[in-house]
This record gives structure tokens, C-alpha cells and sequence, in this order.
């Protein structure tokens, strides 16, 4: 209490001036204390959903304000942002409610069923179950914006004339160019998921109008996989350039060498059947003998048989004076000798690699007369330079017979010796400063306002308070303390005049004459 008395009593003392300055430096430092609480108090919020239909912002500020979880929305609705410790939670609590859904129902259409259901309901219900799946799945791409699958199921038929195959269209709203082999992805997907129906009877068009794919054309086919046949073609060429240039690298230093292939790639499949025949080689297929025998002569041209008694089972032949004859026919069949070979060449064979590499010479540090020191340049020798030729027939697999070509050169690269490349596993400055960029600025505010206002007004205070001390109202207090404190009582009684008690009092105090003559001379201005 007794600080804001004398403070009041300072402040009732002080002139206008400097009670209006006074003022306004107080109302600054109040509400620049004001504005760093309240900043440095704010809620941080942060994105939890974007791009949300309305359905599925509607159901998620529901549970929001079930589980009392503050938010915002921006963007018409379509965004939802909530505190920034809270946003994980929040996504893992919604996901177990399955939000958001994309505005499409899923298969959590089949959660709540009833048995009073009919066969079509099942069926018209399964159809968007599935038309919604799909178009969760294609939302996933990072370029699409909203997709829409409308799909057709034909009934069955009792006869396989009458059997119609199913079809699908797809509306892709993008945010970019989607690349071919992503559209390839696209309609591979949705043939996937839904049972007998071909990739060619999938069609995929923007919301522009732009047809991406339609099935009946084999051109589109054949553009459609064309980016894959590209892509294939860069990594071989990525490989085998990386294989060579890390070799390379190791040798001659990093950053001191630089590789390039082109590949040349054959794309088709070769089903090769081939059958020969061998006329001069010949090999037995078969053999046929025959030998038939007759005789010709009287009733017993061939004699009586009969048994004889002296050997039992053995029959005798009583000769006939007939006429006998044999004939023989042997017939051999020959087979020529023939093969038969099919052969199935793989796509994507490699026909031909074309390798350049560029390597940098060396350098060595010339110092000259005045001190200077400067980087002189020497080329790779040729002995060297073959040798790394034969080092990259070795790593990229050189064929002669394909008549592949490797180029080895020497030219003095941008690249210095000494610098050495970044690391890449340094620390994350940017994290740090999204992390404490807050208690830094806190900090340099305190000390801002210390340093500008605070300390400023210390000042003008304890001036305005010395002012007060010595101003002439508080001279006769002053001169008595002065009287009282620095003069002897014989020399008091002595000093008669007032300037000679003046003179005494200013050579015994001169601390408090100079405190004295100052409030003065401020009063006097």
C-alpha cells in the first residue's frame, strides 16, 4: 500500500506531458503482454479432413460434438480442423465409426439386415456396396478428387447364347493429369472386382468430358500399355547406370563420374515352330516277313500219319510223291528322319545397351610465387581410360553379338574435389523450428518489451521521483537535514549570513548541493 501511495503521489507531482506519456507507455506494455498471452494461449488447430462431402461432414461434426472435441470448418463445410494434440485420436476414434465413408456406401450397408429383405434388395444392395468400395479405392490416387462407378450386372440366362457380359463406367474427378499407367490401374481394378467383367468392356472419362479409356478400340489398348513398356525400359537403364556409376565412383571419387545407357528393348513375343527333314538319315519304321509253303501231287501226296508203337506220341509221316513249293515276302518300311522345335521368345528382351561414361580427371594444388594457391587440372591417361572401358563391359554385361557400344571420356567436371556432397541424415532444422518457434518468440517478445518499454519507464520514474526529492518545495526540509547532517553546531552559530551558511553547507554535502542545484534547474525549464 505504501508503494501505490508514494506511486500516486509521484504521479499527481509529475507534469502533464509526462503523465499522457506515462500513460500511453503503460497501455502498451498491458496490451503487448495482453496479445502474447493470448497468442501464446491460442488453439493450434490443424486439418483433420478435407475435401468431405456433405453427408460425411455432417455425420463427423456429430461425433465431434458427441466426444466434445472443439473444431472448426472451412472451405463451405468441406473442411474440419480441430486442436492440433487431438487430431490422431480424433482420426482413430472416427475410423472405428467408419468415417469418413466418401459420401458412398460400402459394405457396412450389410451390417443391419432384416430377413423381410428380398433376393432384388440383396442384389441392389450388394451393387452399391460394391459401387462404393470402388470408388473409395479409386479416391485413394492422389490425383483423383471424387470418383463415381456406376456398374452393370445383366440377369442370368438359362442358355449361353443369351449370356450378356457385365460392363462398368468410371467418372474421374481430378486434381491433376492422371498418367496412363495409373488409368491402366484404374480399370484393372474395378475389372478385378466385379465377376466376369474383361478390362475392355471398362470406360474411364473425366469430368471435361475427356475419354481416358474405352475398351472396344485395340489402339487404346495398345497406347494404354505403352507407358509400361517405357517404364520397364528406364529401369533397365537405371540399373545397369546405377550398377556402372557406383563402380565408377568408387574408383575415381564421388560425384566424379557420370553414366548414362540407352537400352534398346524388343517388346515382342515370338511363338517359333520349326519342323525338318532329313532325307539322307533314314530310320527303320517297320519290318514285315512272310513265308507260305504248298505241295502238289496224288490223294496221299503227303503221306499217312500215323502213330508209331514204338515211341508213343510221336507221329510218322509216310512221304507222298507230290511236288512242294515255298514262297517268302519281306517288307521294311523306312521313316525319314524329322524334327520338330517351337520356340517362345519372352517379351522385353534387350537387343542392344549403348553405355556413355564421363569420368573426371585428377587435380593437384599448385602453389605459386606470391602464396596463391590454384587447382591444376590432369587428364585421365589412356591406359586408364581403357581400363575402365573394360571395367564397364564387365558390370553392364557387354555383349558382342548384340553389337553393343561402351564410350568412355575424360573432361574436368563442375563438380570440385573438395566439396562434398550433403548429408541427407543431418538433422531436421525445420522440425526443431515448428516445435519451438513458439517459446522462442515468447522469449524475444519478453525481452523486446523489457529492453523498449520496461526498462525506458524505470528510468522516467526514477527521474521524475529524484525530481520531486529536490524540487523547492522540499528545500527547507532539504536545508535542514543539510543544516543538521553536515555542519557542527559551533559553526552553524557562527555562520550568520545566509550566503556564508549556503557556502558552508554546499563545501560539507556536495552530493546533496548538486541534487539541490539540478531540481532547480529543472524547474527553472
Amino acid at each position: 500500500m505504501k508503494i501505490i501511495e508514494q506511486f500516486m503521489a509521484v504521479f499527481k507531482a509529475m507534469p502533464v506531458s509526462k503523465k499522457i506519456s506515462m500513460t500511453v507507455v503503460l497501455g502498451l506494455v498491458v496490451a503487448g503482454f495482453a496479445f502474447m498471452f493470448l497468442w501464446a494461449n491460442q488453439i493450434d488447430y490443424q486439418v483433420l479432413y478435407s475435401n468431405l462431402s456433405q453427408e460425411d461432414a455432417g455425420n463427423i461434426v456429430s461425433k465431434l460434438k458427441e466426444q466434445r472435441v472443439p473444431y472448426k470448418l472451412e472451405g463451405g463445410g468441406s473442411l474440419i480442423m480441430v486442436p492440433a494434440e487431438k487430431v490422431y485420436e480424433t482420426r482413430l476414434s472416427l475410423a472405428g465409426d467408419r468415417l469418413p465413408r466418401g459420401g458412398n456406401v460400402g459394405f457396412e450397408i450389410f451390417d443391419h439386415t432384416s430377413f423381410s429383405t428380398t433376393e432384388f434388395v440383396q442384389r441392389l444392395n450388394y451393387q452399391r456396396a460394391l459401387q462404393g468400395e470402388l470408388c473409395r479405392t479409386i479416391g485413394e490416387f492422389r490425383e483423383v478428387e471424387h470418383a463415381r462407378v456406376l456398374i452393370v450386372m445383366p440377369k442370368d440366362s438359362l442358355f449361353v447364347e443369351d449370356d450378356k457380359q457385365p460392363s462398368a463406367s468410371v467418372l474421374l474427378k481430378l486434381r491433376s493429369s492422371l498418367s496412363p499407367d495409373k488409368v491402366a490401374g484404374v480399370v484393372h481394378i474395378v475389372a478385378s472386382a466385379v465377376e466376369g467383367l474383361a478390362p475392355h468392356q471398362v470406360t474411364v472419362v473425366d469430368t471435361t468430358g475427356r475419354v481416358l479409356f474405352k475398351g472396344p478400340d485395340q489402339e487404346d489398348q495398345t497406347a494404354l500399355f505403352s507407358s509400361n513398356k517405357l517404364d520397364y525400359q528406364r529401369q533397365i537403364e537405371g540399373k545397369i547406370a546405377g550398377r556402372v556409376q557406383t563402380m565408377m565412383e568408387g574408383i575415381v571419387g564421388k560425384g566424379k563420374a557420370i553414366v548414362r545407357v540407352s537400352a534398346e528393348i524388343d517388346f515382342d513375343q515370338i511363338d517359333f515352330s520349326e519342323e525338318k527333314y532329313d532325307p539322307d538319315s533314314t530310320v527303320v519304321r517297320s519290318k514285315q516277313r512272310r513265308v507260305e509253303s504248298s505241295e502238289k501231287g496224288g490223294e496221299n501226296a503227303l503221306g499217312v500219319v500215323s502213330v508209331d508203337p514204338g515211341q508213343p506220341g510221336v507221329p510218322s509221316q509216310q512221304a507222298g510223291t507230290g511236288t512242294r513249293s515255298e514262297k517268302e515276302d519281306e517288307v521294311v518300311n523306312y521313316e525319314i528322319n524329322r524334327v520338330t522345335r517351337r520356340v517362345i521368345k519372352p517379351s522385353g528382351t534387350v537387343k542392344r545397351l549403348s553405355v556413355a561414361a564421363v569420368v573426371d580427371g585428377t587435380y593437384e594444388v599448385v602453389t605459386a610465387e606470391d602464396g596463391s594457391k590454384t587447382k591444376k587440372y590432369t587428364p585421365r591417361s589412356s591406359k586408364e581410360l581403357e581400363e575402365f572401358e573394360r571395367l564397364v563391359k564387365r558390370a553392364m554385361g557387354f555383349d558382342a553379338d548384340r553389337e553393343d557400344q561402351v564410350h568412355v571420356s575424360c573432361f574436368p567436371l563442375s563438380i570440385s574435389a573438395d566439396i562434398e556432397a550433403p548429408d541427407s541424415t543431418g538433422t531436421d532444422w525445420q522440425a526443431y523450428g515448428r516445435q519451438y518457434i513458439r517459446p522462442a518468440i515468447n522469449l524475444v517478445l519478453l525481452l523486446v518489451i523489457f529492453l523498449f518499454v520496461v526498462r525506458p519507464l524505470l528510468r522516467s520514474v526514477k527521474g521524475i521521483i529524484t525530481t520531486v526529492d529536490t524540487s523547492p518545495k522540499a528545500l527547507p526540509e532539504m536545508h535542514e537535514e543539510l543544516e543538521s547532517a553536515a555542519l557542527p553546531e559551533p559553526k552553524a552559530r557562527q555562520a550568520r549570513g545566509v550566503q556564508q551558511r549556503a557556502v558552508l553547507l554546499a563545501k560539507s554535502n556536495t552530493e546533496k548541493t548538486e541534487q539541490v542545484l539540478k531540481g532547480w534547474l529543472q524547474e527553472a525549464e
